[in-house]
């Protein structure tokens, strides 16, 4: 049986989930089963999947990685490896597959400013370790570009102990309590989303009335929420198709194209209107 192994960060996430559906289904196309990983946010786990894995005798790995640096002690050499979503500095040059993180949070904070916001939330998601983000950069240069200061108190950061909806929402509920002027949200995911809608609520403010509200993943949370929620959707097929070729090519000894950018799109909902 041919396999390769496939580390997420957690399967209590919509999109890591797709995307590790959408990966075990374009292997089988292949020939290939797909020993799923689930890492729980862990540092030390990740790591040690990836000898677990060459143990089991993967051909090559797909990784969505918590990690900010591995090195060979981590990885070995001859382990073909694909980085999906976050890109891990490397002793060795590693092909990713990713969105344009920075690009995607810059379109929706922009998006909240042209809708009249000025004082924006940011919860940029959690990783294991603390890899730069491009999200804030992104958030960071639309403040800027729209003459408002930007403000650390308005990022919002969780600590991956609960879930991203029970986090989102304690923070949330903080905020609002300590008298906070917010107008617009940015969450990491649409079931963080799911959770600032529900804290917004207790504490008597509605969205888009009071605070307009954009999250990442347009998943199936964005439209069962009440508002539905305008979300980015980050094409998990497309990121997951395109990985799969790579991980391939790489197993068969063939160049690959190192950098490969999957577009996003904005699902514009009622959370914003």
């Amino acid at each position: 049986m041919k396999t390769i192994g496939m580390i997420v960060p957690t399967m209590d996430n919509s999109f890591f989930a797709s995307l590790a559906h959408a990966v075990s289904e374009e292997m089988r196309k292949n020939g290939y089963t797909v020993l799923t990983c689930d890492s729980r946010n862990n540092a030390e786990t990740e790591k040690s999947f990836y000898s677990t894995l060459q143990e089991a005798g993967v051909s090559g790995v797909i990784s969505v990685s918590g990690l900010s640096q591995v090195t060979e002690e981590t990885i070995p050499a001859s382990m073909p490896v694909v980085w999906v979503d976050r890109v891990p500095q490397s002793e060795r040059e590693i092909p990713w597959v990713a969105n344009d993180d920075e690009a995607a949070m810059k379109e929706a904070a922009k998006y909240l400013i042209e809708k009249g916001c000025r004082n924006i939330l940011l919860m940029p998601g959690y990783i294991a370790e603390n890899q730069n983000n491009p999200r804030l950069e992104g958030y960071r240069k639309a403040l800027s570009e729209a003459g408002i200061g930007f403000d650390p108190l308005y990022v919002l950061n969780r600590t991956g102990k609960g879930s991203s909806e029970q986090e989102t929402g304690e923070l949330i509920m903080k905020v609002m309590k300590e008298g906070r002027k917010v107008d617009g949200i940015i969450t990491s995911s649409d079931r963080a989303a799911f959770g600032a809608m529900k804290a917004l609520g207790k504490v008597g403010f509605y969205s888009p009335e009071d605070v307009k509200l954009i999250s990442f993943d347009n998943s199936p949370y964005s439209t069962m929420a009440s508002p539905s929620i305008t979300s980015l959707d980050r094409n998990p097929a497309s990121l997951a198709e395109r990985a799969c070729g790579i991980l391939l090519d790489l197993i068969a000894g063939k160049e690959v194209q190192k950098e490969n950018i999957i577009s996003v799109s904005l699902v514009e909902r009622d959370s914003t209107r």
